[in-house]
């Protein structure tokens, strides 16, 4: 390999190995339907990036990456056949760069970002550097990848298309297994139709992951989820469990929640090693820090190194990132899409003492939306406010059966004292709250879509009024001297 080309180079998993590759001293280039923030930060590190996709785009590469999200009758998939160059999935590259390296891979409906994040922050704090690929922008290093110079590799590892079972890592991490995942692809969408037999075949593709653990690996097992915990018999590796509420290897005893913050004490094969303090709120947090606790217990790290790094993570972009208070209104903006994720964030947001908490949700995806609409109703019960937008389809083309009008009625059903409300997109959501705001509401914006830019534009205006009433304040204050 010389010069790779990333389709879709712009996606949080694509843009992290295309980072790596540029470290490593490949020509990278890549194409996206639109330019961001992230396009432009590889651009500045020497990438050469195309809006749009073009037959010419791909010429000079031997190897072109792509992602589920790239159909086959991509133009530039079709050039790059036509050239004969080498045509690899991204997982597969992922796989590439792990197998010369020691790999701890993360998978899990939700919690593989955070708890990614986590374990790379520990290990650079204890003065390792891992190569680190992560489906979200870590603060401590201002980005979602970095080539390291020790024998690790931390990285997510892809279970809504299967792809996972491209990686060989050392430690393999379950969160949790769950149905959410993308039923447009193989194998997935021929169970669609079939729930019960849709989880069967995810567990078992979950167990096939643990298969392709190296020989003196581990499997890091979230004892809380039954799913998982209902695997834990067939994996034959080494399992290490972790949890809240059920028997573990690493459980958390003493759980306290305030301010946006918690501690609990760790208790490590039935011994108390410690209390941990972390700065970013909710149980899942805690259940995030103890599958980071066993991996790096497993490589070697003292817990009280492990406990002391965690207190200083301070989270990452989108994962209940507080954009700050104005108004006396405190605006969250969060990555949360499916009714698991949507639960925990809105329960986190409960943890900082907020009078109200008002949720703003973009639906993702309408078949995510269609098939867990059940689920996702009912992930809103400890808000006073919902809006629901309507969907964003990401790749999807709208499905007649199902609108976020439909998901905002339902949540009314089975909540019938909470107000609800529908706006068609995020900026007239948030339009449609001002009216309702008073100071001491926690306003959280959910989604994997475009409602981060509402988000952050909201809270702008709400700087603006403050500033604007800070001015009328001093203003009649020296007329009244």
């Amino acid at each position: 390999m010389k010069h790779i080309h990333f389709i879709g180079i712009g996606g949080i998993g694509m843009s992290g190995i295309a980072q790596i590759m540029l470290e490593k001293g490949y020509k990278v280039s890549g194409s996206d339907i639109k330019l961001s923030h992230i396009t432009e930060r590889l651009r500045l590190m020497g990438a050469e990036i195309y809006c749009g996709h073009s037959e010419s785009n791909v010429k000079g590469a031997d190897t072109v990456v792509y992602s589920t999200a790239i159909t086959d009758s991509n133009l530039e998939v079709q050039a790059a056949l036509k050239a004969g160059a080498r045509i690899v999935k991204r997982a597969e590259m992922l796989g590439l760069l792990m197998n010369d390296k020691k790999g701890i891979a993360v998978a899990g409906t939700h919690g593989k970002t955070t708890t990614t994040s986590m374990i790379s922050y520990v290990f650079r704090w204890c003065g390792i550097h891992p190569t680190v690929i992560i489906g979200g922008e870590l603060s401590a290093i201002s980005s979602n990848a970095e080539s390291g110079t020790d024998s690790h590799i931390i990285a997510e590892a892809d279970e809504s298309d299967a792809s996972f079972l491209c990686l060989s890592p050392t430690v393999a991490v379950i969160t949790n297994i769950d149905s959410d995942v993308n039923l447009n692809v193989k194998p997935w969408r021929l169970y669609r139709d079939d729930k019960k037999l849709l989880m069967e075949k995810i567990s078992e593709t979950f167990i096939s992951f643990t298969e392709r653990i190296t020989e003196g690996g581990c499997a890091v097992i979230c004892a809380d989820n039954k799913e998982a915990r209902d695997i834990i018999g067939k994996v034959r590796r080494q399992v290490i469990t972790y949890g809240i509420d059920h028997e573990a290897d690493i459980r958390a005893e003493n759980i306290n929640m305030e301010g946006f913050c918690s501690s609990c004490d760790i208790i490590i094969n039935g011994k108390k090693s410690g209390e941990l303090k972390l700065q970013v709120p909710g149980r899942h947090n805690i259940q995030n820090a103890l599958a980071c606790i066993a991996v790096c217990l497993h490589e070697g790290l003292k817990p009280e190194d492990i406990i002391m790094a965690l207190s200083s993570f301070g989270g990452l972009k989108r994962r209940f990132e507080i954009l700050g208070t104005s108004m006396g209104v405190t605006v969250v903006d969060d990555y949360a899409h499916n009714p698991s994720k949507i639960k925990a964030a809105i329960h986190a947001a409960g943890t900082g003492g907020a009078k109200r908490i008002i949720a703003i949700c973009q639906p993702h995806r309408y078949s995510r939306t269609k098939y867990l609409l059940e689920e996702l109703s009912e992930s809103f019960g400890e808000a006073d406010i919902t809006v629901i937008t309507e969907i964003y389809a990401s790749c999807e083309k709208p499905d007649p059966e199902i609108n976020g009008r439909m998901v905002a009625e339902l949540i009314k059903k089975k909540n019938p004292a909470m107000k609800v409300g529908f706006a068609d997109t995020p900026k007239e959501a948030f339009d449609l709250i001002k009216g309702e705001l008073t100071s001491g509401d926690l306003v959280i914006s959910m989604g994997a879509g475009d409602i981060t830019k509402s988000a952050g534009s909201f809270y702008d205006e709400l700087c603006i009024m403050e500033e604007e009433k800070k001015h009328r304040t001093e203003a009649l204050q020296m007329c009244l001297k």
